[in-house]
C-alpha cells in the first residue's frame, strides 16, 4: 500500500518533488483517475497527476515541463 502523499509511480513521484522543490503546490486530490494536481498560484495554471498513468515516463516528463513553464523569479 503506498503512504498517503506519495505517488505509486517512481517517476512521476519524483517530479512531484521537482515541482514542489520549485515552488509549485501539489495536492492530492482523489477524483476519477486523478491522484492529484500540481498548481502555480501566481498564474492559476493546473496540472492534472493521474493515479495510474498510461506511460509513467511520459507523465513525469509532462509534469516536468509545466514545472519549467512555470518558473516565476
Amino acid at each position: 500500500m503506498v503512504s498517503a502523499g506519495r505517488h505509486p509511480k517512481k517517476e512521476v513521484a519524483e517530479a512531484l518533488k521537482r515541482a514542489e522543490a520549485a515552488g509549485l503546490t501539489v495536492r492530492e486530490v482523489h477524483r476519477g483517475h486523478r491522484w492529484g494536481v500540481v498548481s502555480c498560484v501566481p498564474c492559476r495554471a493546473t496540472q492534472a497527476v493521474y493515479a495510474t498513468p498510461r506511460d509513467p515516463g511520459t507523465h513525469a516528463k509532462v509534469i516536468g515541463w509545466f514545472t519549467q513553464n512555470r518558473a516565476h523569479p
